[in-house]
């Protein structure tokens, strides 16, 4: 375990903070505690991370609903240590990807418009196991275009009964390309994604496929969706039908896992 989190912590030391020349502290603070706050309803917590020197920044105090920690004092090496053992290679291989895409990006200073996704469990100071979403933002680069600071943001999507995904996603925040479930296998981002053509997942998804899927993901059935949207249960099988052929799914299960990677819920 110990060693699994020190490689995570050396991959971040040899890709980020050699590579910052001095330390800067994040000043949007105020900014970001009110924008993490509009977050849909949910268990999670978020805290800001200098790749300077891998120090916490701020950590807000919702995680004390997942580690017996303390927000104010608590290390990134802590935090570390709720990611289940057997998940650490597996968030490394993520990382290094993460890593490699931010590398071989053309223009770093576009990085901020990007949220970056992926899942891992985590077992909780109660000993309970949760599938954990994290979204990561990148709130500055440095002069020499280096990662500086990063908001990292951890949601419990253990509801959704969605089954962990040993991929990463890169999501476009003001409509350029996204690249979806990037395999991981390799420890690399594939320089041939750039070349190929973006289509945006769930682009042709009426307003009422999409209405569908959101009420599959909070566990509903057909009969239970069809008296939601005042519809019948007959007409939710035919859409679900179509979601599942357009999206090339095969079942509604897979497909919300997907849209959770993908920001589309």
């Amino acid at each position: 375990m110990e060693r699994g989190i020190s490689n995570l912590i050396d991959l971040w030391k040899e890709g980020y903070s050699e590579h910052i020349k001095r330390y800067q502290p994040y000043q949007a603070m105020q900014q970001i505690r009110h924008i993490a706050s509009l977050f849909s309803p949910g268990d999670f917590f978020y805290f800001i991370l200098n790749m300077h020197n891998l120090e916490l920044e701020y950590v807000h105090p919702t995680v004390k609903n997942f580690m017996n920690v303390d927000p104010v004092h608590v290390t990134i090496r802590e935090l570390l240590k709720c990611v289940e053992p057997q998940d650490l290679e597996s968030v490394k291989r993520k990382e290094m990807v993460l890593q490699d895409f931010l590398e071989k990006f053309k223009d770093p200073y576009e990085l901020p418009f990007y949220k970056i996704l992926y899942m891992y469990r985590m077992k909780d100071r109660y000993g309970r196991y949760r599938t954990m979403l994290l979204q990561v933002n990148v709130l500055s680069v440095s002069d020499t275009g280096t990662i500086e600071h990063i908001l990292s943001v951890h949601t419990d999507i253990s509801y959704l009964g969605v089954t962990k995904s040993d991929h990463i996603s890169f999501i476009s925040l003001n409509g350029q390309k996204s690249y979806y479930n990037v395999n991981c296998e390799k420890g690399g981002f594939d320089e041939a994604l750039f070349d190929i053509p973006f289509v945006g997942f769930g682009s042709d998804l009426t307003k009422r496929e999409q209405e569908i899927i959101f009420y599959f993901s909070k566990g509903l059935g057909a009969k239970e969706i069809g008296e939601a949207l005042n519809i019948s249960e007959y007409t939710v099988r035919t859409h679900r039908k179509n979601i599942l052929k357009k999206t090339k799914q095969t079942n509604m299960a897979q497909l919300v896992s997907l849209c959770v990677m993908e920001g589309l819920i």
